[in-house]
């Protein structure tokens, strides 16, 4: 190990590891003292007036928030394709006569083009959690950025469902590298007392791209023709210039520094990410110490930066906490919001109505997660979890009672007032929090990879998703016309997701990145997570007891 690298801490148990202990319990005795001094620091921090928090650290804010903005586009994308469903100029354009005559897309295609976005997302997933570890967050995000100019074009001008099922393959790759790029940059840029805020962040793009998607469509229903669905996608252009250069400007993740090696670079980086004057000599030297302490603690369990490091040692555990967290997000029953247009006209509302309705539906969607993010530094993470589950499984029970009752014009304004509910709800907690939770749960080696592992899973269950909803909620020949009763399926599903939650979800709030190591080396419970003593310095060689 290289002289400038030896520096802090412990007591770490002898035994077979990944390590050299020698090395390790040499480079930790060093600099205990500052380590320490820096987590009592960040200790300190969480106790700080919000306001105080972000003059102090005001540009890893924005740079964070600026470059999760990518999320727009995709959260506008996703929204575009499921409502495009219910526009009749795209149905005239895309689709052909069914059975009684009426212009449709089949379920099956509908399936199939939100699918391909899926399809798309995977490989840009899979890309980014080697390439985000390789080159860092700047280059990849830079681009992914320029990739998106390009496919964009391929939606734009495509001619039948064949080529917009291969555009939104195309489309789906920079997606899925912004999706868990920006959670693990915002994670990686903030102080501990932060990261639930940043992170958090990432939902409120999500949300505002939603939102969008609904006013675009609600605005160009009554342009001539093939306008009607080209200018929602040419839109998109508008963000790539602007987040390109954001993403240029920006200073690379400290964390992906220190693990390269690059210390300098990391000060550099850090001291851009605070307000000018704000680390002293004495304070960068903790807070790099701290760093350096976290990463070599992370070796014990990993040397490397890989897949397979996510199912070794207590890397299984976080990456099982992670792929359910998004699990979670994704197969709750917020999904049908995604479908409110085809949903509420198979309820009987007319198309001006039910795009009227999908507006307010969306709308809530910024509103929900600007209290969630204002409430973040005062519940835990558990807290957000578990009441959004529950609260979003009740009102799913709602939806599928009011599909028994007779008369669907009856109850078509009814589910759309309970929709607005579980999207407010959703955006309240298992929204934004699944960010933070991805972000705070897996070890700092093996982030990136890590939340694309959990991501994955996300989009399996969308994929799950675009293959249920069009047949459940649509009332074609060829669809299964369950409408609001599916609202059963997603209320038993919320019941399994409130049980996890409780028993095996455990609290990271306040806790930063070396505490939460050593919580899941000492194999704390998920319910103990927020009370259990740390001691940063006692260290568990896989193998050892």
């Amino acid at each position: 190990m290289a002289d400038h690298e030896k520096g802090q801490a412990g007591s770490v148990a002898k035994g077979p590891g990944s390590v050299n202990q020698a090395e390790y319990a040499e480079f930790h005795t060093a600099d205990m003292a500052l380590v320490e001094a820096a987590a009592a620091s960040s200790e300190a921090e969480t106790t700080l007036p919000r306001k105080e928090l972000f003059r102090r650290y005001w540009p890893a804010a924005v740079y964070s928030m600026l470059l999760s903005m990518a999320l727009i586009m995709e959260g506008m994308d996703v929204g575009l394709i499921n409502n495009f469903f219910g526009v009749k100029a795209y149905l005239n354009k895309f689709g052909w006569p069914d059975a009684n005559g009426k212009q449709h897309i089949p379920s099956s295609w509908q399936a199939a083009i939100g699918n391909g976005n899926n399809l798309g997302s995977i490989i840009g997933l899979l890309l980014n959690g080697w390439l985000q570890s390789r080159f860092g967050s700047r280059k990849v995000y830079m681009a992914a950025m320029a990739l998106m100019g390009a496919t964009i074009f391929t939606l734009f001008f495509a001619v039948n469902v064949q080529m917009l099922f291969a555009a939104n393959i195309l489309c789906g790759i920079p997606w899925g590298i912004f999706q868990t790029l920006t959670t693990a940059y915002a994670a990686e840029i903030c102080p501990t007392a932060m990261r639930g805020y940043l992170t958090s962040w990432v939902s409120m793009c999500w949300g505002c791209g939603s939102f969008l998607a609904a006013g675009v469509l609600r605005g160009s229903l009554g342009l001539p023709g093939d306008l009607a669905w080209r200018v929602p996608y040419a839109l998109q252009w508008i963000w790539v210039v602007p987040l390109f250069i954001v993403g240029y400007v920006a200073p690379e993740s400290p964390w992906y520094l220190v693990r390269r090696g690059r210390l300098e670079d990391a000060e550099n980086s850090l001291r851009r990410l605070a307000r000018k004057g704000h680390y002293t000599e004495q304070s960068m030297a903790e807070t790099l110490a701290l760093m350096k302490h976290t990463n070599e603690m992370e070796k014990v369990e990993a040397m490397g930066a890989t897949y397979r490091d996510c199912f070794h040692g207590t890397n299984l555990r976080r990456t099982a906490i992670v792929c359910m967290a998004w699990i979670i997000q994704i197969l709750n029953g917020q999904a049908i919001c995604s479908y409110a247009t085809i949903f509420l006209q198979s309820a009987g509302m007319p198309q001006v109505q039910a795009f009227n309705f999908n507006m307010g539906i969306q709308s809530v969607n910024i509103v929900g997660t600007a209290v969630a993010i204002s409430l973040m530094g005062t519940f835990g993470r558990r807290t957000f979890f578990f009441c959004g589950s529950t609260s979003i499984g009740l009102l799913m029970l709602v939806i599928g009672i009011l599909g028994f009752v007779p008369g669907e014009a009856n109850i078509a304004i009814a589910v759309a007032v309970v929709m607005i509910l579980v999207n407010l709800i959703f955006k309240l907690s298992l929204g934004p929090t699944t960010y933070t939770i991805v972000g705070e749960m897996s070890s700092t080696r093996v982030r990136s990879q890590t939340i694309v592992l959990g991501r994955s899973m996300y989009v399996v269950g969308q994929i799950i998703l675009q293959q249920l909803n069009p047949r459940m909620l649509n009332s074609s020949s060829d669809a299964w016309n369950w409408g609001a009763k599916a609202g059963m399926l997603y209320f038993g599903l919320c019941c399994i997701w409130a049980f996890w939650i409780f028993f095996f979800l455990p609290e990271t709030k306040n806790r930063t990145f070396a505490e939460l190591d050593y919580l899941f080396q000492k194999r704390v419970p998920a319910r103990q997570f927020s009370t259990h003593p740390v001691h940063l310095f006692e260290i568990t060689v896989p193998g050892e007891k």
